[in-house]
């Protein structure tokens, strides 16, 4: 006689079978921390959880900020310039010195302003974002566990 709930789910494994591959090693936190996954959530970690999702967000508003920043400034300008050039073409036709046209000045003036930007993102962002980078990698990994990663 068969009953109705009798193949309901699947067999259990039997016990004393060997545990699959890879059970006894550390299990890691997306910080590099070693990761308490037998405790509940709101163990002892959770403060420093908190704070480290504090940090990357400080983190991460400065990264935002420093690419609108630099984004804004090199694409603005080549707005301008192409705008100028579609809607003023006797403007950008006129002459500024000798054979030099206000719309090849701009054109070099371009070129100043990306590299300005770029110059500036990479300074702006050794000032600012790099020291809250590294500050949050010594607080989240261990030191014993970055001693031979590659930098």
């Amino acid at each position: 006689m068969t009953y109705a709930d009798e193949n309901r789910y699947p067999p259990s494994a039997p016990t004393g079978w060997p545990e699959s591959y890879g059970h006894d090693a550390p299990r890691h936190d997306s910080y590099g921390r070693q990761a308490p996954w037998n405790a509940p959530w709101d163990a002892p970690y959770a403060h420093e959880t908190h704070r480290d999702d504090a940090d990357l967000a400080a983190l991460r508003s400065a990264y935002r900020l420093l690419r609108r920043i630099s984004t804004l400034t090199a694409l603005g300008s080549f707005v301008v310039y192409v705008v100028l050039s579609c809607y003023a073409p006797d403007l950008m036709g006129s002459r500024v010195t000798g054979e030099l046209s206000l719309g090849m000045a701009l054109g070099i003036l371009q070129l100043v302003v990306t590299f300005a930007a770029v110059f500036w993102y990479g300074r702006s962002a050794q000032r600012s974002v790099d020291p809250l980078a590294r500050a949050v990698r010594e607080r989240t990994v261990p030191a014993a566990g970055s001693a031979g990663t590659a930098r």
